[in-house]
């Protein structure tokens, strides 16, 4: 049974770890593969601060079975520019060998409700345009591209990105 609970100091690693194997699955042949190689979780582990979290983000989730983390979602307040009244995923990753279980579902329901406490309305994210995987998952959990687009560069990889957008429905 998956619990979905805030991350704690003591999670840290276990989300590093998470984080990067997702990341050299996920985006194998999407990002260059010598950059996927060098990812070190210890390296990724020092970028959180799970100790001192708050809504405006990231706030981070973890999503437990027995004991062990299989994914992790961070939200916050929207990044973009053009929408300062709406909430966003700021990450979602879920290990790859629990791709399919249900973890994602369970972290995006819980993740998109507590932005919907927190009292914003709508909600965004983005995806690699080319992550096709991630975003049949985020149109089945209802999230549609707003139009909007970008370019990044991850590494050496130039990417371009897509951002999708989804109602949160009425405040209780």
């Amino acid at each position: 049974m998956i619990e979905v609970r805030e991350a704690t100091a003591a999670d840290t690693m276990a989300v590093a770890e998470v984080h990067v194997r997702s990341w050299q699955q996920g985006y194998h042949g999407l990002i260059a593969q010598d950059y996927l190689d060098g990812l070190r979780a210890q390296d990724r582990a020092t970028r959180y601060r799970f100790d001192s979290m708050d809504l405006a983000g990231p706030y981070t989730l973890v999503a437990v079975d027995h004991g062990m983390v299989h994914g992790h979602i961070s939200i916050g307040r929207s990044r973009d520019d053009d929408l300062t009244d709406a909430g966003e995923v700021w990450a979602l990753y879920v290990d790859p060998p629990h791709w399919g279980a249900g973890v994602g579902d369970a972290l995006i329901a819980t993740g998109c409700d507590r932005l919907r406490r927190a009292g914003y309305r709508r909600a965004s994210l983005w995806v690699l345009a080319d992550n096709l995987r991630a975003r049949r998952f985020y149109e089945r959990s209802g999230w549609r591209t707003d139009g909007v687009q970008r370019t990044d560069v991850i590494g050496a990889t130039e990417v371009h990105e897509v951002r999708y957008a989804t109602e949160l429905g009425r405040q209780t």
